[in-house]
């Protein structure tokens, strides 16, 4: 039988394979529509020149640089991550004009800036808000809010850093309209963090069970 852990790595698989076989005109409709949407999760969720984490998509990833420019145009401080050892996230605040370097610790580029952890992301930066929402990555999620990451572990244990009884953040994956699965379409394991909506490039999907 299947642990969730292989589990995951053929939904992965599976996923990947859709994602690279898109084209690049697909994926720049996919991201201006992104784009839009996740603009609107934002407005609803995050006051006015709040803080929110959001990351820069590459590659196969849906894209997501359109909407990282539209949040700094309406005033919002946007935060993206570093790699950190002992797979910890730091975190830099997003321009448009800013500097990237290869990360130490995975296949990425990262923004070049001063570094902010867990605690001060939450607490709010000097002169900056404390974090209203965060923008995630994901392979997949499904209808009651389990997010399939990347494999590495980054988010769920930034995610459990905040479980610390303080304001709630209100968290959205950022994924592909055939990556919002049906209940129970994304295996469990005791460390995954649920996530409280998915943006698609079709508009936002509200997730959790309706007790929640």
């Amino acid at each position: 039988m299947e642990s969730a852990a292989e589990r995951k790595e053929r939904l992965r698989t599976e996923v990947w394979r859709r994602r690279r076989a898109m084209s690049p005109e697909e994926r720049a409709v996919a991201g201006a529509l992104l784009a839009s949407h996740g603009l609107a999760w934002a407005a609803e969720t995050v006051p006015a020149g709040g803080t929110l984490t959001a990351y820069l998509g590459v590659g196969a990833e849906p894209p997501t640089l359109g909407l990282l420019g539209l949040l700094v145009e309406d005033g919002f401080h946007v935060l993206l991550p570093v790699c950190e050892p002992e797979r910890q996230l730091s975190w830099v605040e997003w321009r448009p004009d800013i500097e990237y370097a290869r990360s130490r610790f995975a296949p990425l580029q990262e923004p070049v800036g001063p570094r902010l952890d867990a605690p001060a992301v939450r607490a709010g930066a000097p002169g900056r808000p404390p974090l209203a929402a965060i923008l995630l990555p994901a392979t997949a999620v499904d209808a009651e809010g389990r997010r399939l990451g990347q494999g590495g572990g980054y988010y769920d244990r930034f995610l459990a850093l905040l479980d610390d009884g303080g304001a709630p953040v209100a968290t959205a994956a950022i994924v592909y309209d055939d990556e919002v699965l049906a209940s129970g379409g994304v295996p469990e394991e005791a460390f995954d963090r649920h996530v409280d909506a998915a943006i698609t490039p079709n508009g936002l999907h509200r997730l959790g069970s309706p007790a929640e």
